[in-house]
């Protein structure tokens, strides 16, 4: 599985890669903004974004995470994402815009672990 880690903190960044280095088999691949993440998606071969719903726009000006989450999914069929935010009233809005799973970045690892388990065809609040 080659996953996308997309969070504009270097430091959730790099637990996140710790643990999935630990845990799933497959490549990670980082983004600091929209603008990076987008950038990183073509080509790549991306299965699964981990989406911070609140990453800046970057190189990506004026579009939201909801618009990401709507270009990944044209650019790239198949590619889940999964949003990610500390926010929690956040959740409904990123399972609105097309999001396969939403974490709280609060949430234990485990949680985010089992959505990554989860297949392509299901999506998981």
């Amino acid at each position: 599985m080659r996953t996308l880690i997309a969070d504009d903190n270097e430091e959730i960044r790099a637990a996140l890669r710790l643990l999935l280095e630990e845990l799933v088999e497959g490549d990670i691949l980082e983004a600091g903004d929209l603008g990076e993440a987008l950038a990183a998606l073509p080509g790549a071969g991306v299965d699964v974004v981990l989406l911070d719903w609140e990453l800046p726009e970057g190189g990506y000006a004026g579009r939201s995470a909801a618009e990401f989450v709507q270009e990944s999914k044209r650019n790239v069929p198949g590619c889940r994402v999964i949003a990610m935010s500390g926010r929690p009233e956040s959740r409904l809005e990123s399972l609105r815009a097309g999001c396969e799973g939403f974490v709280s970045k609060n949430d234990p690892p485990d949680r985010l672990l089992a959505l990554l388990r989860v297949g392509p065809a299901s999506t998981v609040a």
